[in-house]
């Protein structure tokens, strides 16, 4: 074979992987657009949990890769709780290395104990997914503690990985959730759920619809 004929089949060899390669990021876009659409759509009332919306730093959200996002606070009219809901989505590089070791501790907030899994079980224990637990602590100024909640999801399944961007590397979309109350000082009775692991049981079965409408995966 000679060298000019080489020359042509490696050309041609590069133009088609280019060209296959094009094929993949066009799709993978694709899915990433409808996936930031989606977010918008999930409903802003809950059971007994109405949303009011939270202006957005927009510089932050743009610095963690966010491509849609939105921040509500769900109230519930009967118990008075409040929960910060944070729901973002882009592409995985960004969302999945920004954790809120990174995200919270610049604005003074740090873990006050190791993040536990937390697992959002039905009344039927049918699992909705994992999600990350873990206090923090803001000690300058006025002190306030916050219990926070967050996960991940590409494919339908909420989940807390260790080593998230390993995890879902490759992956077109990413959505991440973070949810977070103001917990102070408090000391819940006996027996008494916390107010945001209630709201995620409520929360999960419709966000998971929106999102991933029909068991799309």
């Amino acid at each position: 074979m000679t060298v000019r004929v080489l020359s042509i089949s490696f050309a041609l060899a590069i133009l088609a992987a280019s060209g296959v390669m094009q094929l993949v990021l066009a799709k993978d876009s694709d899915q990433l657009d409808v996936a930031v659409a989606r977010i918008q759509d999930v409903p802003r009332i809950i059971g007994d949990w109405q949303s009011q919306e939270v202006v957005p730093d927009v510089a932050a959200f743009a610095q963690a890769g966010a491509k849609g996002y939105w921040m509500r606070t769900y109230s519930n009219e009967r118990s008075r709780a409040q929960i910060l809901v944070i729901l973002m989505c882009g592409r995985f590089g960004k969302m999945a290395i920004h954790t809120p070791e990174v995200c919270y501790s610049g604005a003074g907030y740090q873990l006050s104990d190791p993040p536990a899994v937390h697992h959002v079980k039905s009344d039927l224990n049918e699992e909705f997914g994992q999600f990350w637990t873990a206090p923090l602590t803001k000690k300058a100024g006025t002190q306030k503690s916050l219990r926070l909640y967050w996960g991940w999801n590409s494919r339908g399944t909420w989940e807390a990985p260790v080593t998230p961007r390993l995890h879902f590397r490759g992956e077109p979309m990413l959505y991440k959730l973070y949810l977070s109350r103001n917990v102070g000082s408090e000391s819940r009775p006996a027996g008494q759920a916390d107010p945001t692991a209630e709201f995620l049981r409520e929360f999960m079965p419709v966000l998971n619809k929106t999102l991933f409408p029909q068991g799309e995966s």
